[in-house]
């Protein structure tokens, strides 16, 4: 289940060395030592249903976030697209240059040298080569409570992803997701079946299993053949909760296979898995930034 990572510790006083992903293909860790996911459950319950999937049994919330090394150079590329996307959601230059390298970071580790900034409440859109069910649409949702992204688990979380690849400079979406089922309807955990999503790499924290038969929700990777899904699995796991498992986009196809109930006389007859999902962003591959939405 691991992968050796081959990079240095992340040091305060030195530009940070990315992990080569060319020998990379997934590692998970456990995370229940560093993070207590058990406090973010009940957020779960407030997330709204998605929707774009017409079915309701996906709810999300995301936010974005800037994570620069201050040893690192800021990416021309990552300030002049939040330059851009913030002009065309009407916001003037003085108000735009705060979101970007040259603006002051909302917060900062001290231990290993990263700024964060909390960006606008950004759309997603990705291309449809990616996403063939809801690729090219401009998609909007809720922020993640504030009450979540301001709290130092939280901000341990990003940095645990950031010195894991031990980037410079880099956007983050992360996303609060919960499908859930039911006796007569099952939940889906990746609508687009096996896929790749266009980033360099990914992070996906389980926060919570309920209701679930043991057998459901299982996390599967496939290799990927210059660019096509292989049959071969090399993971064919159920996570549980409080591990963190990172993953090669590029190298690796992922799915997750149906949830079903495990109980009907529990929980109302319904069963939920909650996870949180990372996605670091450079230019020019995926950088689906659309105007900010109308949620604040």
């Amino acid at each position: 289940m691991k992968t050796d990572k081959s990079s240095a510790i992340v040091s305060p006083g030195k530009v940070p060395t990315e992990l080569d992903l060319s020998g990379f293909l997934y590692r998970a860790i456990d995370a229940s030592a560093m993070i207590d996911v058990k406090k973010w459950v009940p957020a779960f319950d407030a997330i709204p249903v998605d929707p774009y999937i017409r079915e309701g049994y996906r709810y999300k919330s995301i936010a974005w976030f800037r994570i620069k090394h201050r040893k690192a150079s800021a990416i021309a590329g990552i300030d002049e697209r939040i330059a851009v996307v913030n002009e065309l959601s009407g916001m003037n230059p003085e108000e735009s240059r705060r979101y970007q390298s040259v603006g002051r970071p909302d917060w900062h580790a001290d231990e290993t040298g990263y700024d964060c900034w909390n960006l606008p409440q950004y759309a997603m859109q990705q291309s449809a080569k990616y996403n063939p069910v809801h690729g090219d649409i401009r998609r909007e949702y809720p922020r993640i409570s504030n009450t979540i992204t301001d709290s130092e688990d939280f901000h341990r979380m990003l940095i645990i992803y950031a010195t894991f690849f031990d980037w410079g400079d880099a956007i983050v979406l992360v996303q609060f997701q919960r499908i859930d089922c039911l006796q007569d309807r099952a939940g889906l955990p990746a609508v687009e079946g096996f896929h790749q999503d266009g980033n360099r790499h990914v992070g996906m924290l389980i926060v919570n299993r309920n209701n679930l038969t043991a057998d459901s929700g299982v996390s599967q990777y496939v290799m990927d053949d210059n660019g096509k899904k292989t049959d071969e699995l090399i993971f064919n796991e159920v996570i549980p909760a409080g591990q963190l498992i990172f993953w090669n986009d590029k190298r690796v196809w992922h799915y997750g296979t149906e949830l079903k109930v495990a109980d009907p006389g529990v929980n109302g007859g319904r069963g939920t898995r909650d996870i949180i999902i990372m996605s670091a962003k450079t230019p020019p591959a995926n950088m689906p930034l659309g105007p900010v939405c109308s949620f604040q």
